[in-house]
């Protein structure tokens, strides 16, 4: 009995017994049922409830989704945003054309650079130009793909394309300026020969060429080359005397700046006349023996507010 109580108190713990009475005539059915089975079965019918009450939730959803873009028209809204994405593109190319222009003008400007620097002897830009070209690409745009950052790139690439020009620019101003004040300067300074030939007489003391005792002061150099040889300016200048002068003949004169005077004497004839503009390596005359020669030549000589110099200091 004892055994029996055990075992019948055991099976109370872990499970539970059904019971099926049919209502009128018939044997009365029992089942028995564990623990772990019950706690299985209440388990699958809660995930089964739960389950179906969050489809019908997203389903209720889904249908306020379709018919508020019902609402607000679907197919406008797609319409309008492919019209913005074609807007968007023609603005991206027109923008495009407008970059590889100003790509073109730094690349001139670069180019620009370097005449000017050369002529004025002086150091290359310190950052080039066509680095920043390098490094400036030129975006692209399609429907599908990076509007954003597309045209992010794109106004970033322009900004910084146009301030580096705008700084070369600013640069070069400058730098024109003092080329043209340069080029002026050296156009207008004596140096070249007036003609090629053979020095008979240097700038100094030298004896009397006549004959006689003594000597004198030469105020020029001597050039000798067959009679008739074109004898040119030296620099850019205006005609302050063209004619006979005196001991020098037939003569030329020329001013150029800042006091700088040259003198062409002993011409067989001069080509200019008084208050005509000359420039550098124009032919004013021909070599002869006209005034105090002794043969043909040119007498080349340099003044400075009036005073001669040493014409070898200007002579190339």
């Amino acid at each position: 009995m004892a055994t029996k109580a055990s075992v019948e108190k055991k099976s109370k713990r872990t499970g539970y017994s059904v019971v099926i009475v049919p209502q009128y005539e018939g044997r009365a059915r029992q089942f028995k049922v564990s623990r772990l089975v019950l706690y299985s079965v209440i388990t699958a019918f809660l995930l089964l409830v739960s389950g179906f009450a969050y489809v019908v939730a997203e389903n209720a959803h889904l249908k306020n989704t379709v018919a508020q873009y019902n609402g607000m028209g679907l197919d406008q809204v797609v319409r309008l945003q492919a019209t913005q994405l074609d807007a968007a593109n023609e603005a991206i190319a027109r923008s495009n054309t407008e970059l590889a222009a100003l790509k073109k003008y730094v690349e001139y400007l670069g180019t620009l650079d370097a005449k000017v620097r050369k002529t004025l002897g002086v150091g290359s830009s310190t950052k080039s130009l066509a680095s920043i070209l390098k490094s400036t690409s030129t975006p692209t745009l399609s429907v599908s793909r990076g509007l954003a950052a597309g045209a992010a790139q794109l106004a970033a690439s322009t900004a910084q394309v146009q301030a580096e020009a705008q700084e070369a620019e600013k640069n070069l101003i400058i730098l024109q300026d003092a080329a043209s004040k340069y080029n002026t300067m050296l156009a207008r300074t004596p140096s070249i020969w007036p003609l090629y030939g053979l020095i008979t007489s240097t700038y100094g003391w030298r004896i009397n060429p006549f004959g006689g005792i003594g000597s004198e002061f030469h105020d020029g150099v001597d050039i000798a080359a067959p009679y008739g040889t074109a004898i040119r300016a030296t620099a850019d200048g205006k005609v302050e005397q063209a004619g006979w002068n005196g001991s020098y003949g037939i003569s030329v004169t020329l001013y150029h700046r800042d006091g700088i005077e040259t003198l062409y004497g002993h011409m067989s004839r001069t080509i200019v006349s008084a208050g005509q503009t000359v420039k550098k390596g124009q032919v004013i005359g021909y070599e002869g023996a006209t005034g105090r020669a002794t043969g043909a030549h040119c007498h080349y000589q340099v003044m400075i507010n009036g005073t001669a110099v040493n014409p070898m200091t200007y002579l190339n």
